[in-house]
């Protein structure tokens, strides 16, 4: 007989999933729920192809030409990951704090870093655009502008969730004069977003180690997708003869780098 209801620790594992999530959150992913439900362990992401960059000239009298408007699919395979902790009625007599709620926050944790290392993973993947910056400079603004010359004409900062770095990135950036620190911020049509921690040339600045080594992301809106079989639930079960309590949690997605021209990543040697 399960202890606690599993929808209601199902909802607190999902809040700190949402809250814990970097790139899930900052507007680089598109996350969609339309797979609950739905039979298949294949998820595909049809994208628009692109009919031309511009108009085409006319001559009055001749008839247009009409181009092929088409769609590319890629496809990602859903996967299940979870984790499940075991508590004994004799911790639970003699320990401090409620186990169990423990065990539930830090199941919403590992969820968010679970998703957001596989969409970080997808983002940096062969394909997408690659600055290799020269060998012994570090995060900075000319990196960034390196980076920001891979979108051509197209660029806009207003287009794009944001720069993500390392940790051990974040002295070198935050000494470059461009970069502007996140509690000077908020004022006007400034919005920061949750874990942003400055700005430098308009674009958010975000930590995440999930990144790999000596790598710094820039992404597109939406240019990654999450899609949910299941978001993450909670479930309990109690073993009376070892006298304890299995918590469970688990969640099945699937995750895809959904435009290659909207990511870029700088290598640093």
């Amino acid at each position: 007989m399960a202890l606690i209801v599993p929808e209601v620790y199902g909802d607190l594992a999902q809040a700190s999933f949402v809250g814990k999530a970097v790139v899930l959150n900052s507007g680089a992913t598109l996350q969609d729920n339309t797979l609950e439900g739905v039979p298949g362990d294949t998820v595909h992401f049809p994208k628009w192809d692109l009919i031309g960059d511009q108009l085409d000239d006319l001559t009055t009298g001749v008839a247009m030409t009409p181009a092929v408007l088409g769609q590319s699919d890629s496809t990602a395979t859903i996967k299940e990951a979870g984790k499940a902790v075991e508590i004994q009625d004799a911790d639970k007599l003699t320990a401090l704090g409620d186990g169990q709620s423990e065990a539930i926050r830090q199941f919403g944790i590992m969820a968010a870093r679970k998703v957001d290392a596989d969409l970080i993973t997808a983002a940096v993947a062969a394909g997408s655009n690659v600055v290799t910056p020269t060998a012994g400079v570090k995060a900075s603004w000319s990196v960034v502008v390196d980076m920001i010359a891979t979108f051509g004409d197209d660029w806009d900062p207003s287009q794009f969730a944001g720069l993500f770095i390392r940790s051990e990135q974040q002295a070198d950036l935050f000494k470059d004069p461009q970069f502007v620190d996140a509690s000077k911020l908020g004022g006007g049509d400034t919005v920061v977003k949750r874990g942003q921690l400055g700005v430098i040339g308009g674009l958010g600045v975000f930590v995440s180690n999930r990144l790999p080594a000596n790598k710094v992301a820039l992404l597109e809106v939406n240019s990654l997708g999450a899609l949910y079989k299941r978001r993450p639930v909670v479930e309990t079960d109690r073993d009376i003869l070892k006298r304890s309590d299995v918590v469970t949690t688990n969640v099945h997605y699937a995750v895809k780098r959904l435009k290659d021209s909207g990511v870029c990543v700088a290598t640093f040697s």
